[in-house]
């Protein structure tokens, strides 16, 4: 703060895996400076903002960037798609941003997908060997085949690669304070297919999910509307919601079996 010239403005805001403080710059700016915990390892977030906001896409303007700590456009903490009333209303504006962030080249500091995939295909993995009895068999095995086929491809040379985001779900979007957007944060980017966006948001607002007495075709129209609207394949997004969510269950039942994304999670692995 000393060396940036801030001053405090708010009190702290808390996520899963960094801090956010209110301030203001030398010149009176609205900013937030978000410093991430330490035991996290980076996760190229700068540049993958800067590779955004390059593309005119609507992302928040990183003002500082020190390795430690990230200085940003502040944005209304209060209002994040979450808080829209409306679900259809809430995915369509979801799918513009996920639109909204496509087709931009991923920066040579973030990591890639099929690498990801291939550790989620390991965990499977192991977790089969030690608690087999979990899911049914036919369901792990679509797992094992989608990420066995997705890293293969992804990782290939001359593989077509897009910087996505990784956890763009309804609470990392939020509203600007000027102009009334609805702009992007919190990203955990990867080289890879947009296809896997919709997992983080098909895991989220259950309550609506279940509002509709059938939550397996509520996460499907979900899944439609997602991938509609922001161009995106279908057959590809539901074949990777359900892997990640099998490697999910595998590691949450047996921990924490009351976990909030235990029910879409089990709707998502019949897939």
């Amino acid at each position: 703060m000393r060396r940036w010239g801030l001053t405090l403005d708010g009190a702290r805001l808390r996520g899963h895996m960094a801090s956010v403080w209110p301030v203001r710059g030398p010149a009176g700016e609205r900013w937030v400076l978000k410093v991430t915990d330490a035991h996290h390892p980076p996760t190229a977030e700068a540049a993958a903002l800067r590779a955004w906001r390059a593309s005119g896409a609507a992302v928040v303007d990183v003002i500082e960037d020190d390795g430690h700590g990230l200085l940003l456009e502040r944005l209304d903490a209060t209002r994040d798609l979450a808080g829209v009333p409306d679900a259809d209303r809430a995915d369509s504006l979801l799918a513009d941003a996920m639109a909204g962030l496509g087709g931009v080249a991923p920066p040579a500091e973030v990591p890639r997908l099929g690498r990801e995939l291939s550790r989620v295909r390991a965990s499977i993995l192991e977790h089969r060997r030690h608690t087999p009895q979990l899911l049914p068999g036919r369901v792990v095995d679509r797992a094992v085949a989608t990420l066995t086929e997705a890293a293969s491809e992804l990782e290939a040379p001359g593989a077509v690669l897009e910087l996505v985001h990784l956890d763009l779900h309804y609470l990392n979007v939020l509203r600007t304070l000027g102009d009334d957007r609805w702009v992007v944060i919190d990203p955990l980017p990867q080289a890879g297919w947009r296809e896997i966006e919709v997992v983080a948001p098909l895991r989220n607002r259950w309550d609506d999910v279940l509002a509709t007495g059938e939550p397996d075709a509520a996460l499907r129209r979900r899944l439609a509307l997602l991938c509609d609207g922001a161009g995106l394949d279908r057959v590809r997004a539901a074949a990777l919601a359900q892997a990640v969510a099998v490697d999910n269950l595998l590691w949450l039942l047996p921990r924490d079996p009351t976990s909030a994304f235990v029910p879409p999670y089990q709707v998502l692995s019949g897939w």
